[in-house]
């Protein structure tokens, strides 16, 4: 039987497969050593920093159920949002981080990312904020505030469950 667990799990396998620029770090996971990423700089003795990104599921309140098909078959439906936050080091500008979440957003527009027994997940339209101090993020766990600018990439989806 489908699980809005293994919906969740495909959005997670679309980043993973689909973005290999950037390191990924996602809810309640450890992130690999070396944390936060870094780079060696010839000539320098500081590494510098480098981009990653990090995934969130949300679902809104509430859930809509409506009668289909036969008597007593029912779809559920739930809406809510992924969203990919994109790090860049404080101070490199904007338009790094911009450019990534614009492309981790393709990944994810317009796109059934789940099917199975009755149920499935999809997406919509992504959106990219204007991006902002990491530090104003503070629910976003392992963010050293200050050393980060944050750009967002959101996308509404829909996960419907027959049965």
């Amino acid at each position: 039987m489908g699980s809005y667990g293994a919906a969740k799990a495909a959005v997670k396998d679309t980043l993973e497969t689909g973005w290999t620029t950037t390191r990924k770090l996602y809810q309640n996971e450890t992130p690999a050593e070396p944390w936060p990423p870094k780079a060696v700089v010839p000539g320098s003795s500081f590494p510098q920093l480098q981009p990653w990104v990090y995934l969130e599921m949300a679902t809104m309140p509430g859930q809509t159920i409506r009668g289909v098909g036969v008597p007593g078959d029912q779809l559920s439906q739930t809406n809510g949002m992924i969203f990919v936050h994109v790090f860049v080091e404080d101070g490199a500008g904007e338009d790094l981080a911009t450019q990534y979440a614009e492309q981790i957003g393709e990944l994810f527009r317009s796109k059934k990312l789940y099917e199975a027994d009755g149920c499935y997940l999809r997406t919509w339209v992504p959106r990219v904020d204007e991006g902002g101090d990491a530090a104003a993020q503070s629910e976003i766990a392992d963010v050293n505030a200050g050393n980060w600018f944050r750009v967002t990439m959101s996308v509404p989806f829909q996960y419907f469950h027959q049965g």
